[in-house]
């Protein structure tokens, strides 16, 4: 038995952070329809189980460049959240001694010290912001 599952999963996928979260994803879904009432139910169900079968089409599948660049692109994506928020919290921290503005051209955020009056701020791509700290 174990080596027909070894053949089995031989040059698969398997279960990489994409499934995972769409299977877990479909799980909730499940455990949500439990509470919700009629047609939102059965929608919810048929919804959670189509995340269950990508999951597992995702893990059987031999096709591993695209399975590892679709997987590439959520890892990114999350590290781009996680960076976002860290930066977030570090504003957070710091908003007493320092004021920050997002610079309209490139979207940048600018730090400068609070208490200078009305300064102006060069931004790295050229853009000059006439701002009150």
């Amino acid at each position: 038995m174990r080596e027909k599952l070894e053949k089995l999963f031989r040059g698969r996928q398997g279960m990489d952070e994409l499934s995972k979260l769409l299977f877990w994803c479909g799980v909730g879904g499940f455990a949500l329809a439990l509470v919700l009432p009629g047609a939102l139910r059965v929608l919810l169900t048929a919804f959670s189980t189509m995340l269950l079968a990508l999951a597992f089409l995702r893990a059987f599948s031999r096709d591993l460049p695209q399975r590892e660049a679709e997987n590439l692109l959520l890892l990114r994506r999350r590290e781009k959240r996680k960076r976002e928020r860290a930066a977030a919290k570090d504003r957070r921290t710091h908003r007493r001694e320092y004021k920050y503005f997002k610079c309209p051209g490139c979207g940048t955020w600018l730090r400068v010290p609070r208490g200078k009056g009305k300064i102006h701020i060069n931004c790295r791509c050229g853009y000059t912001l006439y701002r009150r700290t």
